[in-house]
């Protein structure tokens, strides 16, 4: 939230760490860690970092319950609450801090997203030839199908940092270990065998967007700047599954590519069987509201794609021929 809610002025470091201590000391108490793992997280920062604008917790949502709350208010002397959004924010001695309400599932790796700045987004980039995005909900392989422009599935392939940083060429110990400033990070960022400064020195589209709108982005850009980098004439080329599939030999990819394969071809022979043009060209009085009636009425049964693998043409016709027009329809 960057402290805007309540327009507190930006807290120096040595204050900010301050405050964090005393935070982390309550959440420790309250929400210690469980068998399954932390139940709040606060995203690293850099080490030369001067000021803060607020301060971010990630929370598992089933632990904000209205006793931890109440509780966590008191023991920090909180007395002006506001919620958007999902986020609690805490007006603490004129410092904002945000409780940010978290699927479980998706705590560990909505930390990692967000750790180091905008080091998420810029990982994030960096997967999307290989057919993948790095987000809050993990590593997603995103699966389009060719001749289908609204299809789209995705598919977990990880919820780990260290498998996105193996994927992008990068080094994890360095990750965990911390950076001293960002310009460290970027040079770090850079160095990946999967990076490419077009995206930053020749923007396009909604990153392009993105860059304007997020200052750590523009930043790193700037450094690639200065530098010395130069934007490849070309954009880095889509990466083949198979390049995937060797990353992740383990993950259970090749058998959602496979099952995606196989559903693709039921769905094309279902489509040459059955569609609504076959519907028309039977039964040219059925148009506009009274065409859309009928499909609905002829598709209703809950069986209905099974029975359209097992039947026949000649059957599926006979059918459509047969169906008696819906009774609210003019035909």
């Amino acid at each position: 939230m960057g402290g805007h809610l309540f327009h507190f002025p930006r807290l120096a470091r040595a204050d900010y760490l301050n405050r964090e201590g005393q935070v982390r000391a309550v959440l420790d108490d309250l929400l210690p860690a469980t068998p399954a793992g932390p139940q709040w997280f606060i995203p690293h920062f850099h080490a030369d970092k001067p000021d803060f604008g607020d301060l971010d917790v990630l929370i598992g949502q089933d632990a904000l319950t209205v006793p931890f709350l109440t509780e966590f208010r008191a023991r920090l002397g909180i007395t002006q609450t506001r919620r958007v959004k999902g986020i609690e924010s805490h007006d603490f001695g004129g410092f904002q801090v945000d409780l940010m309400a978290t699927p479980p599932a998706e705590l560990r790796t909505r930390f990692e997203f967000m750790s180091w700045g905008d080091l998420g987004n810029i990982l994030g980039r960096m997967m999307r030839p290989l057919g993948m995005k790095w987000g809050e909900s993990g590593l997603l392989y995103v699966y389009r199908r060719p001749d289908e422009a609204h299809y789209l599935r995705t598919y977990t392939v990880s919820l780990t940092i260290d498998d996105v940083l193996r994927a992008a060429g990068l080094d994890a110990a360095h990750w965990h270990a911390g950076f001293t400033d960002e310009a460290d990070m970027f040079g770090w960022a850079a160095g990946a065998s999967r990076f490419s400064p077009r995206p930053y020195l020749a923007p396009e589209g909604d990153f392009g967007r993105r860059i304007l709108e997020r200052p750590g982005l523009h930043r790193f850009a700037e450094y690639l700047e200065r530098a010395g980098w130069v934007a490849p004439t070309e954009r880095e080329p889509n990466q083949p599954p198979e390049v995937l599939l060797e990353l992740f030999p383990d993950s259970g990819l090749r058998a959602f590519l496979d099952a995606e394969a196989t559903a693709a071809e039921r769905d094309r022979v279902r489509r040459s069987k059955f569609s609504g043009r076959l519907v028309m060209a039977l039964r040219p009085e059925l148009s506009g509201k009274t065409l859309g009636a009928f499909m609905q009425a002829f598709t209703a049964r809950p069986d209905f794609w099974e029975w359209v693998d097992a039947a026949t043409p000649a059957e599926i016709e006979t059918r459509i021929q047969a169906q008696v027009a819906p009774l609210d329809s003019p035909v």
